[in-house]
């Protein structure tokens, strides 16, 4: 088999976990070096928001929630989600109100990337509530 120095050939694939939020996909590859290997994929079936909710005088707003996968409380930015067809300035709103009690009245997109596993990120400031896109 000839292998081209930035290709991932897909040997086998299986499904090793799947629920409502999320897959997982196992995969035995020959990685773009020639060599075999392994690799594994996580399908994100929503999409996940994260607010940043900013007031006028640099107040952040931040919760705290014990983390299940980190056993401990964590201090975090109101986050949530919603299916991938939702409209997400919708779940950003809908996020927003039932992590804080706050509402925001004005929106304005922003487009970011940011190597994190959020799709949706805002920004309150000024009673104007800002989204980047990210990845």
């Amino acid at each position: 088999m000839e292998h081209n120095k930035h290709e991932w050939h897909i040997l086998s694939e299986k499904l090793i976990y799947d629920n409502p939020w999320i897959s997982l996909v196992h995969h035995d590859v020959i990685n773009p070096s020639g060599n075999p290997g392994i690799y594994g994929k996580v399908h994100f079936k929503n999409i996940a928001i994260g607010i940043l909710p900013l007031e006028e005088d640099n107040t952040l707003h931040l919760i705290g929630q014990f983390r299940f996968v980190l056993q401990q409380y964590s201090i975090e930015i109101p986050e949530g989600g919603g299916p991938l067809e939702e409209d997400p300035l919708f779940a950003a709103r809908r996020e927003l109100l039932e992590e804080t009690g706050l509402t925001a009245e004005n929106w304005n997109t922003l487009k970011c990337h940011l190597i994190k596993p959020i799709k949706w990120l805002w920004k309150i400031k000024s009673q104007m509530l800002y989204q980047w896109q990210l990845f």
